[in-house]
């Protein structure tokens, strides 16, 4: 897995300074269709168009079933629950969930087998994400002096 590393700081402590952080960089996006196309090849019986049939209907369930309030597991894939993006009241008198709440948060608790992804996996620096922050911090320097 490739990474390339960012200075990061805490907003509400930025007498700490920075750290440094690495940040996976993803190769590319895999699409349904890809997936589904990989699936397929190591043996499964299903089709390509199967998987992106049920992977549609299974959003639409999932997505209707956190509207209802209820929590989906999933199998070994995990479980998908909802919290509330909320703005206090001053009082529960006052407290209007049209006004007050504004979005129910989709979150995903995974499984052991996610939970452990790191295991057996080899790290990489991505020297040209490196080469571009250095030349970025580089540009924004001369424009601060300058």
């Amino acid at each position: 897995m490739e990474y390339s590393l960012v200075l990061r700081g805490d907003p509400r402590q930025p007498e700490k300074g920075k750290k440094v952080f690495a940040s996976a960089q993803s190769r590319q996006v895999i699409n349904l269709e890809t997936l589904a196309k990989h699936i397929c090849r190591h043996g499964c019986v299903y089709g390509v168009g199967d998987f992106q049939a049920i992977t549609s209907i299974l959003a639409d369930a999932v997505a209707e079933q956190l509207r209802n309030g209820n929590q989906v597991e999933l199998g070994r894939l995990g479980k998908f629950f909802v919290t509330l993006d909320c703005e206090g009241a001053d009082s529960m008198e006052d407290f209007d969930p049209k006004h007050n709440i504004r979005a129910l948060r989709p979150h995903w608790a995974p499984t052991k087998e996610f939970k452990h992804l790191r295991d057996g996996v080899d790290f990489v620096l991505n020297v040209d994400r490196k080469t571009e922050r250095e030349s970025l911090r580089e540009s924004a320097k001369k424009r601060h002096e300058g």
